[in-house]
């Protein structure tokens, strides 16, 4: 399927289901570009955090293609505080099952899937939270990753 349109079908699905996400704080997607995943490229994450008093929950989305050759990704993600405050994590994403069927949702040969990264956060400072993430596959050129992104959301009580 050409990209162009794809791109495009997923700029409608998403905004269309916008306004029914009403749990959503933040939400951003980085394009890799030609779908080929750098180990040096850090994909950066800003987000304005306003509500120290809620509990929310973290996700990484990921969208890659049928051609993606591993079921797993590894992540290390940074998280730096409005004070400076820096924690690093390393963070296994489980893409398929053993016998290589893709998890999360298709559309043609792309999947997107939700992952949850952490859960039941209260930010104890309200400012930008900056996260970094970098692919930890053995790969220094990761192909058929499409897209990575960031949700919070504030938790279902």
């Amino acid at each position: 399927m050409n990209k162009l349109i794809w791109i495009f079908c997923v700029a409608v699905i998403a905004l269309s289901t916008q306004s029914c996400d009403s749990n959503r704080v933040y939400e951003e997607y980085k394009e890799i570009p030609d779908y080929t995943w750098n180990m040096n490229n850090t994909l950066r994450f800003e987000v304005d955090v306003t509500d120290t008093i809620s509990v929310h929950n973290l996700y990484i989305n990921i969208r890659n293609t049928g051609g993606y050759a591993y079921s797993n990704l590894w992540l290390f993600v940074k998280r730096t505080s409005p004070d400076g405050n820096v924690l690093e994590d390393k963070f296994e994403c489980n893409l398929a099952t053993e016998k290589g069927k893709w998890f999360g949702s298709g559309f043609g040969d792309i999947f997107d899937l939700r992952i949850p990264f952490k859960q039941n956060v209260v930010f104890q400072k309200s400012g930008i939270y900056v996260f970094e993430i970098v692919q930890g596959m053995r790969d220094e050129e990761l192909k058929e990753v499409v897209n990575i992104g960031l949700r919070l959301e504030k938790a279902n009580q």
